[in-house]
Order: C-alpha cells, then structure tokens, then sequence
C-alpha cells in the first residue's frame, strides 16, 4: 500500500499520503518506504493512550496527528445522565466510558472543569475541542456532529485560546478522573 501511495505522489497524483490508527512502529515501517504526512487516531480526554509513542514519534518526525472522536461519542458534552437508555443498536451501551459509574465520574470531572468554560462563553464541548487541539502535537481534531447547528457549536471552539494556567487546571483535574472497571 505505501509503495503505490508513493508512487502516486511520484505521480503528482496526490500530494501526501496519510495513515489511521498506526503505532509508531508502523509509522516507521511505512517510513521506510513513503513519507507519512500525517496519522488519525483516536484521542479524548479519556482516550490518551496515544500520548505514550505516538505524540512524541509523530512530534520528533513531523508527523501531523489528526484526532477523532474528542468529544468521546458526546460523552464529554455532559449531557448525559447515568441513567441514559440508548437505542437498540447504539454501539455506546456496550463501552466502558458510558456504563452509569464512568457517566458519573466524567460529569462530575466536567463540573469542575465547567467555570473554564463560562469564562470563556463556552459549552462544555467546546471547551473539550479547545483543550484537544490545544495540546502537543495535535493538529486538528475530527470533531462529530449530528446536524448544522452542532457543527457551528464545535467550530466555535477554535476562537478558544486556553492559557497555560487553564491547561494546567484541566489536567490537574483530569489526573483525578479515573474510570472504573466494568
């Protein structure tokens, strides 16, 4: 796959190739054979595993990190109750992050982060988007949304400007939020 990708920017038929869901490893790998332009994994403020290799690979070797799902499927919206009822074949029901104790434990983590969000006339959700893009290495963020008027919700969350202090209470209280096992 990487060799007819390079062949293609060869070509001039595209400019850059890009991957999603890779490791660093694979990253590298595919390295070996085409410039990689940029990665899209998943990433939220309850999903970080890619800040372990990932983050740093992608920064080290100018690789752009193109996230997915920061708002954790609404999660991180804070409208959702514990006693949420999803719709048959909603694949939500089914994942740790909505069972009712982690619904619970990241609205009570979005309570405390939500002052931030007043001081700066934003919803919770925009406040999250802020953070995400916000941090090292990220270059921007797939943000989803069910209709116009969502989509015009989450673009306001790039005139957000966080300050380190603000960045620094965030994640202080995201050290605290830890999701139980179900």
């Amino acid at each position: 796959t990487m060799e007819a990708m390079n062949e293609l920017i060869k070509q001039g038929k595209i400019r850059a190739a890009g991957v999603s869901n890779f490791s660093a490893a694979d990253i590298a790998k595919a390295r070996t054979v085409c410039p990689v332009a940029s990665n899209q994994p998943p990433y939220s403020m309850v999903v970080r595993d890619i800040e372990k290799e990932i983050v740093p690979y992608c920064l080290e070797n100018n690789v752009g990190l193109i996230v997915y799902s920061p708002l954790q499927r609404g999660l991180l919206t804070g409208k959702f109750k514990a006693d949420v009822q999803f719709k048959e074949g909603d694949h939500r029901a089914n994942q740790m992050h909505f069972k009712p104790e982690n619904i619970k434990r990241t609205n009570a983590f979005l309570e405390r982060i939500k002052p931030i969000a007043d001081a700066h006339d934003a919803s919770l959700g925009q406040l999250v988007i802020a953070w995400t893009i916000a941090r090292p290495g990220i270059t921007s963020a797939i943000v989803g949304a069910r209709d116009a008027q969502q989509t015009k919700e989450n673009l306001k969350a790039q005139n957000i400007k966080l300050s380190a202090e603000e960045m620094s209470q965030i994640n202080k209280e995201l050290e605290s939020l830890v999701m139980a096992a179900v």
